[in-house]
C-alpha cells in the first residue's frame, strides 16, 4: 500500500472538507480507478484551516495507472479546486513499512 500525502493551508474549510475528505469530490473521482483504497482527511487542531489529506493506494503502479488513464480530467479537477485552498505541498508518497502482528504473536 502506498499514500500520497498533501498538506493544505484552506480558505474556507468547510468547503475544503466537503470537497476533500473522504466523501468529497475529489474521492468520489478516484473510486473510479481499480487499486483506490481511499482517503483520510485530518485537520490541525493547532492551526486554523490547515489540513492532511492523505490518499491511499494499493501500488504506486495504481495510482500511476489510474492518472495516466485521466490525465486531462485530473488536471482539469486541480485547476477547478485550486481557490479552495491558499496553499498546496506535496509531502510525498509513502509506503507501509510494517504489517500488523498476527492475533496469535506473544509479541504482539
Amino acid at each position: 500500500m502506498i499514500a500520497l500525502v498533501f498538506s493544505y493551508e484552506a480558505r474556507d474549510p468547510a468547503e475544503f472538507e466537503r470537497v476533500y475528505g473522504p466523501e468529497g469530490e475529489w474521492a468520489a473521482f478516484f473510486r473510479e480507478g481499480a487499486g483506490y483504497i481511499g482517503t483520510e482527511l485530518l485537520r490541525d487542531l493547532e492551526v486554523p484551516g490547515r489540513y492532511l489529506v492523505v490518499d491511499r493506494w494499493e501500488s504506486a503502479e495504481a495510482y500511476n495507472a489510474f492518472v495516466g488513464a485521466h490525465r486531462e480530467e485530473y488536471v482539469s479537477r486541480s485547476d477547478e479546486t485550486a481557490f479552495y485552498h491558499a496553499q498546496e505541498l506535496r509531502l510525498g508518497t509513502f509506503e507501509t513499512v510494517w504489517d500488523a502482528q498476527p492475533a496469535d504473536d506473544p509479541m504482539g
